[in-house]
Order: structure tokens, then sequence, then C-alpha cells
């Protein structure tokens, strides 16, 4: 019933172009026994509130409570229905960007909780503006930009008119050829709106001021897509000095030929590929900060790592910035070849962990003398992140080394979110994750959480006793049935137990994330205890 609600909320706003946050407000009660609060907003406007003992708990009461609010609402033609925004300003600059050949920026900045967005077009300021969500203040930055054209309207000496490499602000007339009056009501514009088709071939005139801007010695190329159908327009970036958008040889990159990446990152260089995609190391051209830059193709299920991704905030988890959907030539996964064609493509910007996964840092630290001691505070930062990841309702089901990361400070961050499921589903796909890691019951469509606590005992035997890839390799199948080397289990007698439990080949005989937090610091607390009495 709860996952129903939070569907028919989702398609209501999609539908509506409304936007959707589930805030948190709240955690009371003591830390063993919480209580979490959590509000729903819609464009701003508080609806349902819910509360529960976790999160997702407390999204499912919300979401039930917004949806009866909002059943009641279209149910009842006397009572308004706020739902509905009186204009989609985000629309009406696409469109005004497309008509006009101005290019329409929005930067995003997140702080403490709210967001903040700046509205610029063809490189000038036009509009600032804050919100709850990245998509609330970009519709309020939009509507700053958006009057602000209508007040320079009959004003001839705009920013854009001082600056030859610019085509001047439309006039009215050039606004009335899209349908468009800035003397339209609210209600009008979003009238006009929903019947508009957004994508009409430039008239005379404005191909006319194309060309204009061709005569400059810079260009940069930004191109419209609507499906696969893209046509490219040139403009001028002289008045751009603090974004190069430059697409031309001097910007070209061997690994893309993607638009929005070449025109946002620079120094693209690839740091990982597999049957998944590629992973690029890349720096942001605006903030000059270095990101990993994941490429994938395009499946109706992969959109479920950014949502995985997206939904997550902890210190212990990869970081996500954003996303977007673009064609690009792809490396087959059997071969070096490129394709010869533009696929569909999902580009992911993520933290970047500059340490690499967990084998690689096994790897360099193992013959340290405090190897150990490091080892089990790595091992508590994975705990931690796992705990958190299933106390919001979702399964890894992909866990190992090779997809835990450490950043420049040894933080640990969990990533790879590719096979990331929610624990609601009442059927989960067979043989999902990496053999060698997976839960025995994973070969079934039956389970759990439980199958990371499985995987986390494997990586947990696998840190602690820094085995070489050859050992592993005559160990290993004796491990995955909790059979450990009695040398491992003489060298840590607290843990071994705990190992052994976390693999065992019955779910329900498994202890939870938090279980193993707790002994876990109790086995660190005798340690910690043993060698100061020494």
């Amino acid at each position: 019933m709860a996952r129903e609600c939070m569907e028919k909320i989702n398609h209501y706003c999609q539908k509506n172009k409304l936007t959707l946050v589930y805030a948190n407000v709240s955690m009371t009660g003591p830390s063993h026994d919480p209580e979490f609060t959590i509000v729903i907003k819609i464009n701003d406007v508080e609806y349902g509130t819910g509360t529960g003992k976790n999160k997702k708990e407390a999204k499912a009461v919300a979401a039930k409570n917004t949806w009866e609010m909002i059943e009641k609402q279209l149910e009842s033609p006397s009572t308004p229905v706020t739902l509905l925004p009186d204009i989609d300003y985000v629309s009406l600059l696409n469109t005004f960007s497309q008509r006009t050949l101005q290019k329409v920026d929005y930067h995003i900045r997140e702080c403490t909780g709210m967001f903040s967005c700046s509205c610029l077009i063809s490189g000038f300021l036009y509009g600032n503006g804050t919100g709850t969500s990245s998509a609330a203040a970009k519709q309020d930055a939009a509507k700053e930009a958006f009057e602000k054209i209508k007040r320079e309207k009959s004003n001839s000496n705009t920013a854009f008119t001082q600056h030859r490499n610019f085509s001047p602000v439309p006039s009215q007339s050039d606004l009335d050829t899209s349908g468009i009056c800035l003397g339209d009501s609210a209600a009008k514009l979003e009238e006009k709106m929903r019947d508009m088709a957004v994508c009409e071939k430039p008239s005379p005139s404005q191909q006319g001021i194309q060309n204009s801007a061709l005569k400059s010695k810079r260009k940069l190329a930004a191109i419209f897509d609507n499906a696969r159908d893209k046509e490219e327009k040139k403009m001028s970036d002289k008045n751009l000095p603090n974004l190069d958008t430059n697409t031309s040889e001097e910007n070209e990159s061997p690994c893309t030929v993607n638009t929005r990446f070449l025109q946002s990152f620079k120094n693209i260089k690839p740091i990982g590929e597999g049957g998944y995609g590629n992973v690029f190391r890349a720096t942001g051209k605006l903030d000059e900060r270095t990101y990993a830059v994941k490429r994938v193709r395009f499946t109706k299920n992969v959109e479920r790592e950014v949502k995985g991704l997206a939904s997550l905030d902890h210190e212990n988890i990869v970081r996500y910035y954003c996303s977007w959907e673009g064609y690009d030539r792809v490396t087959y996964p059997d071969s070096r070849e490129k394709s010869d064609k533009e696929i569909r493509c999902l580009f992911i910007q993520m933290e970047l962990c500059e340490q690499g996964p967990l084998e690689n840092w096994v790897e360099r630290n193992r013959r340290d003398r405090k190897y150990h001691e490091m080892a089990q505070t790595t091992f508590l930062q994975i705990l931690e992140g796992v705990k958190y990841i299933h106390s919001e309702g979702f399964i890894h089901r992909d866990l190992k080394p090779q997809n835990i990361f450490l950043s420049r400070d040894d933080k640990i961050k969990i990533g790879d979110f590719g096979l990331v499921t929610s624990v609601d589903y009442e059927t989960q796909t067979q043989n999902r994750g990496t053999k060698s890691y997976m839960a025995p019951e994973q070969a079934g469509d039956s389970y759990g959480n439980k199958v990371d606590i499985y995987a986390l005992g494997l990586v947990w035997f696998e840190i602690l006793s820094a085995v070489s890839c050859h050992e592993k390799m005559k160990l290993w199948p004796d491990v995955r049935e909790g059979k450990l080397p009695e040398s491992f289990s003489s060298q840590f007698p607290g843990e071994a137990p705990i190992i052994k439990k976390m693999l065992s080949r019955d779910a329900s005989g498994r202890y939870s994330a938090s279980e193993i937090l707790q002994f876990f610091k109790s086995v660190r607390k005798d340690y910690s205890h043993e060698t100061h009495t020494r």
C-alpha cells in the first residue's frame, strides 16, 4: 500500500511538473529506539506527515497521508487543487532558449539542507533562487530570470545589446511567434506551455542571428536534443571567462564525444572499465574540482543506481552529485574497439575516491606493523555504511573489495549501486551479484538484506587475513562454508566466531549490521584493554 502511494505521488508530480521532496523533520527518542518524522513537500507546500521507527516507515506513512489529501482535492471540484503550479518557468526559459538561440545555464549548490541556484543567460546572471530541493531552487531562479526579461523587454540597453557577440533579448514579437506573450496571465502561460511543441526549427531571422555569431573567432557548441534528433547551434564564448565550453579540436577527448561531458569537464581520463561501462576521472571547468564520472549504457534498469545513490547521504557512501542522459561512442567490453555509432548512455557524476578500491589498500598496507589495527578501523566504517543502507530500506547485493573505495583522507566509501534494490520487493532477481561473494540464497528469488551480511563476512575475513590471490583461491571454498583456517581463528579469537555466524548458510542465523557493530566495538574494546595491560 505504501509503495503504491509513493508511485502514485511520483506519477502525479511528474505529470504536472511538480517538485516532490521527502523532508526530514526530526529524530526523537534514545539512539537505540529512535522515532523519525518526515513531511512531504510538493512545490514547497507541506502535505502529509509521517512518523516511524526508521525513515522508510516514516516515508510510507507520510506518502499514505499525502495521497489521501490529493485524492480529496481531485474528487471535490469545489476544492481548489493547490498542487498545480502557476507556471513552469524552467520550461518557459527552455523554449525561450530554443527560439532565440540564447544559452540558459543553471548552477546549483547545496548548503546545510538548502539549495541555491543561479540562472545565467548567455553567461549573464539573470536570476537567483533558493529552495528545499534543487528543483525548487531552479524554478525560483528561472522565475526571477523570466521576470527580469519582462522588465527589460522595452529597454534596448540590455546586457545582450551591449555585447555584440550575443543576440538581443527577444522583443514581444519574437516571443509571440512561439506562442508566449510576456503580458499573459500565469494561467494562460501555463496553458500555452502545455500545448506548445518545444522542438521547432529556427525562423529565418533567428538563422541570421546564428550566422552572425559564427563570425567570432571562438565558438562553442550547444546541442539541443530531442530523442536522437540533434541540431547543432554555435555562439561565441568570448564573454564566458569562467566557463570554457569550447568543443573544438583543442577541447576534444579520445574518451568521449558527448557534448555535455566535454562542455562541463576537462582532463578526462579513464580509470576503470568493465561489463558495467566506464569510469573517468574529470575536472569540472567551473569549480576546478576533480570527480569520477561513470558512463553506462542506458537500459530500463540503469536508473536504479542513480535513484539509489541520490537517496543516500552518509559519510561512508560515495557521494552523488548529478546525472544526465546523452549519446556517446562506447568501448565494447570484450575488445578495445569503440562503437562506430553513438548510443544512448547515462552519465553519473560522483565523488572521486583517490585511493581506489579496498583491494588496492590491502595490498599497499598488508606489511605495515599496524595493519590489523588499521584493518579494524577500516571495517568499522564499512559496517557503518552498510548499517545505513539497510536502515534506508535498501540491499546493496554486490558488496566486495572492488566496490568499496577509500578517499584521500582514508575514509571508506561504499559505491557501485548498480544492483541496489529495495527490501519492499517481494520477489528479487536471481543470481545478481559477484558469484564469489554471493550468499547461497541469492541463487533463488527470495532473500533480504542478510545477503549483504554474508558478503561482509567474506570481506572482513579477507581484510584481516590479507591473503594473496593464490592463497585466497585455495581457501575460498572452505571460507564460504564458514570453515575458517585454524591459524586465523587463533590469531583473531574475538572476530572468528562473529565471522562464522555472518557466513551461516541459513540467513536467519546471521546477525544484523547493528548487532555486528555492537560485537565489533566490544571486541575492539577488549583488544585495546589487552594492549594497554601488556
